[in-house]
């Protein structure tokens, strides 16, 4: 009787055992994927804003028109886009001397990056479609010369991220468009996404 006693005993803390380890092998979390390239696809405009003097009146035109003012807006600078989640770093790839590194931060799906002291959007990661929508923004400003100055100020750049109202008014030559006095006076920008897949 003793030794069935102990049989028993014995027999149960096996199974027990083994049932523990199938459940442990059940939780094992697969590796995640740390490093991501990503491959340009296509573009999309989001929005485009244009104001002109001699009213500062606002007009709507249609995508055509950007290329007025960006001949190649329609690709961008980086043909891909590396991804180092463990690194905190987003290079993107020209396959030049214009290739550029960066450090990241991201929360949620937005990635940002730091210029002149200020976290910029860069663009948006989503992981569970393995793609990356890198955010550029064009911006061109024209001021024409006027009474009392002879200068005539033009400003044209791309940045990351997006561009609205309160990034160009107050923040350039003009406060609001009804300074925008003169005929040639001209304020154009406009926010594209770049589409890229996972290589």
């Amino acid at each position: 009787m003793k030794y069935l006693s102990l049989f028993i005993l014995a027999t149960l803390f096996m199974i027990s055992c083994s049932g523990n380890e199938d459940s442990v092998a059940e939780h094992i979390q697969p590796v995640e994927k740390q490093v991501y390239n990503f491959e340009y696809k296509t573009y999309s405009v989001q929005n485009i804003s244009v104001y002109k003097g001699p009213s500062g009146q606002k007009t709507d035109p249609s995508e055509s028109y950007l290329g007025t003012y960006w001949s190649t807006y329609q690709e961008p600078a980086w043909k891909k886009i590396s991804l180092d989640l463990k690194n905190n770093s987003l290079q993107l790839i020209s396959g030049t001397s214009a290739d550029m590194t960066y450090v990241v931060k991201i929360e949620k799906d937005s990635v940002f990056i730091t210029e002149n002291n200020e976290q910029n959007l860069v663009g948006v990661f989503n992981r569970s479609e393995s793609s990356f929508t890198l955010k550029r923004s064009f911006r061109y400003v024209k001021k024409m010369p006027r009474e009392n100055t002879n200068a005539l100020t033009i400003s044209q750049k791309a940045v990351f991220g997006i561009t609205t109202y309160q990034d160009i008014f107050g923040k350039t030559v003009f406060n609001n468009p009804s300074e925008m006095t003169a005929t040639g006076d001209d304020i154009v920008w406009t926010n594209i996404d770049y589409h890229y897949k996972n290589l």
